[in-house]
């Protein structure tokens, strides 16, 4: 829970530095004529980023894994998570976590499922994104 609570703050946070940066950007370089910043949201994705550790006929299917979805360009965007479930975890050794990760090759943000070697709990992730124009 009281991670949960960090990362809600740092993300309002992170939006409120976002804003003043793009406010005072428009204020002083553009001149009176330009368009002005036009800030927005993704939707959620259809389906999360998820990782099932059992089979379909009850047999654990053991990591490690790691389970992908793109989200939007990194150079004019910020992402958060926002929804980290996972189950299963019933021992030390099962690890299982979501991750915002900017893919090298694409430069676009992307959300990990991530389950640990040897885990059999499932994870799904989703996160949303702030773009700006």
């Amino acid at each position: 829970m009281k991670s949960a609570l960090i990362a809600i703050v740092a993300a309002l946070a992170t939006s409120l530095v976002v804003l003043q940066l793009a406010n005072r950007a428009q204020e002083t370089n553009q001149p009176e004529n330009a368009a002005p910043i036009t800030l927005s949201f993704t939707e959620e994705l259809e389906q999360d980023s998820w990782l099932r550790g059992i089979n379909r006929d009850g047999s654990p299917r053991p990591g490690p894994a790691d389970d992908e979805k793109p989200l939007v360009d990194a150079s004019n965007s910020i992402c958060f998570l926002t929804k980290v479930e996972i189950q299963g975890m019933d021992g030390a050794e099962d690890t299982a976590s979501c991750e915002i990760s900017i893919d090298e090759f694409t430069n676009w943000w992307q959300v990990h499922a991530i389950q640990g070697d040897g885990t059999d709990a499932s994870v799904a992730c989703n996160a949303r994104c702030l773009v700006w124009e």
